[in-house]
């Protein structure tokens, strides 16, 4: 996988890199481009592990609703769990499927949960796992209601997450335009003869290459601002 990804990178670098002398006809300024657009994939990376875990966090509220059914029904809770894997939503089923699997291979009820909190990665799941656990262990009566009012928090909390997430969106979107657009207006002012023999001078070089450098900076530290704080794992 770490193959893949630096031959993502090498391939986003050199397509930068490409395309920017072909524009310019000058490989010197092709070169800061090429260090720019190496972030570029870090940065869809990154987003898309971001979503993949968001997605998965929001079906808890869910998961949650499905697990309460069960016990009402007079389900234990390993097996209102374990139907999970052909009941629950769609895009945890495998995860779930798997937890069963640990269970049927003598799996301790404890480490198959720790197994699920490895598999979703976030801290709401922790949350969850430990309250499925001290369940499990005290065979409270009141586990529904415990459960009901879980689920009732995650889902305030995920409703005022996407809230904050919505109004931090202008900063992401400002950090992208910010660092785009003077490499851009490069692109364009390259077709003058005085503005290719500036930047492909010495100064002019090193001027361009401390730029590509600065702006991958400033822009994944705007990301960072903008960057609304997961909740802790605190049970992981």
């Amino acid at each position: 996988m770490e193959v893949r990804k630096i031959l993502i990178y090498l391939g986003s670098s050199f397509a930068g890199f490409l395309v920017a002398t072909l524009i310019t006809t000058s490989p010197l300024i092709g070169i800061p481009f090429a260090v720019i657009t190496t972030a570029i994939p870090v940065v869809i990376i990154r987003r898309k592990e971001a979503l993949e875990r968001a997605r998965l966090q929001h079906l808890w509220p869910e998961i949650l609703d499905h697990i309460i059914s069960g016990l009402q029904s007079g389900l234990s809770l390993a097996e209102t769990i374990v139907a999970l894997g052909s009941r629950g939503p769609v895009k945890s089923r495998s995860i779930f499927v798997i937890f069963s699997e640990n269970l049927r291979s003598g799996m301790d009820f404890g480490y198959a949960l720790k197994e699920l909190k490895q598999t979703f990665n976030d801290g709401t799941t922790d949350q969850v796992c430990e309250v499925l656990d001290f369940a499990r262990v005290s065979g409270s009566r009141d586990t529904s209601l415990t459960l009901r009012t879980l689920s009732n928090f995650i889902r305030r909390d995920l409703a005022l997450r996407a809230e904050i997430q919505a109004k931090h969106s202008w900063v992401k979107n400002s950090a992208a335009l910010a660092a785009i657009a003077p490499w851009i207006l490069l692109l364009l002012l390259a077709a003058q003869p005085n503005t290719l023999r500036a930047y492909t001078s010495g100064p002019g070089f090193a001027i361009l290459i401390t730029g590509a450098v600065l702006t991958v900076v400033a822009y994944f530290w705007m990301e960072k601002v903008g960057k609304l704080s997961e909740t802790p794992r605190i049970f992981s």
